[in-house]
């Protein structure tokens, strides 16, 4: 991974002239780790990245073109972070809270082990001890607010979940962890008691506690088009476990990011929704971890 970092580019022309010259050096073999800790929430993955007349590369959406994964500032007592520029591998079975109107999720885990997890309250203790894990998957509703204590996994808000918790099972070995719910990947600034504005999160709260990678949303996502997406990356994934996470997203990302803006020029209302929708909430997973983090999961047992 190239470590040359782009220097506060005056504006949208300068830093799109300097992913043009890193992908014309790099290739396919370029990978981009967005450190973003504005606060605003800008969402990279759509950045229309243009290119010059007769360039060898094709204009469309950063995070269906790169391969691009997103890091930030993790206050951590304890040297359990991952390296966000080094490899992982996140092997061994799933842990999972399903929510009851989400069970159509059980059957994308049906080919793993696994074990339940009994609501999000129950997070702290199924990942306090244990065996290791490949992956900890959370489907749920999720709700963004103004504070720690507005900010919603389930029923359970992020200011509960940070205090006095131990994820030994994450801190033990590499573990990837994907929350398919709305918001989940959504970060804010400390206003309150410590008012040091530091990005917080469930994505930097996971971090924290020692986790490979993050795959989380920076919206509301449509529970449809949630499991649609957990079930196209479970499958890439497990199809060619040598594939790096953030390579599987930019795959899949790409096969909705035909869309242009000028495909929208002729249409308003519903129908600009129905086609800019998909690829809204595709391009709205976002990815905190190493470009080159990938996931092996173990096999479930076959009955006998």
């Amino acid at each position: 991974m190239p470590s040359e970092r782009a220097r506060s580019p005056g504006g949208k022309p300068d830093l799109t002239r300097w992913l043009h010259d890193r992908r014309c050096e790099h290739g396919d073999d370029l990978e981009l780790v967005i450190w973003d800790e504005t606060g605003y929430g800008i969402p990279w993955e759509l950045f229309w990245l243009d290119t010059p007349p007769r360039s060898p590369q094709r204009a469309g959406w950063l995070g269906g073109l790169i391969t691009l994964t997103r890091w930030l500032t993790v206050n951590a007592a304890w040297s359990v972070v991952r390296e966000y520029a080094e490899p992982h591998t996140c092997a061994g079975p799933v842990a999972a809270y399903i929510a009851e109107d989400m069970r159509h999720d059980d059957r994308l885990l049906h080919a793993y082990a696994s074990e339940g997890i009994a609501g999000v309250r129950g997070l702290p203790k199924a990942l306090a001890a244990g065996d290791p894990l490949g992956m900890v998957y959370v489907a749920c509703h999720g709700t963004f607010g103004r504070g720690e204590d507005d900010c919603l996994l389930g029923d359970v808000p992020l200011v509960m979940l940070e205090g006095g918790n131990s994820f030994e099972r994450l801190a033990s070995a590499a573990t990837f962890v994907f929350l398919n719910a709305c918001h989940s990947g959504q970060l804010l600034a400390d206003e309150g008691e410590y008012a040091d504005q530091t990005q917080r999160g469930f994505s930097e709260l996971f971090l924290r506690s020692g986790a490979a990678g993050v795959l989380a949303t920076s919206g509301a996502i449509g529970d449809e088009e949630a499991h649609q997406m957990a079930d196209e990356l479970l499958q890439l994934l497990s199809a060619r476990p040598h594939t790096p996470i953030a390579v599987a997203l930019r795959e899949l990302r790409s096969t909705v990011a035909h869309l242009t803006p000028a495909d929208l020029l002729d249409v308003d209302g519903k129908e600009e929704q129905r086609r800019l929708l998909p690829l809204l909430y595709r391009f709205m997973y976002v990815y905190y971890g190493s470009p080159r983090t990938v996931v092996t999961l173990t096999a479930r047992e076959a009955s006998t």
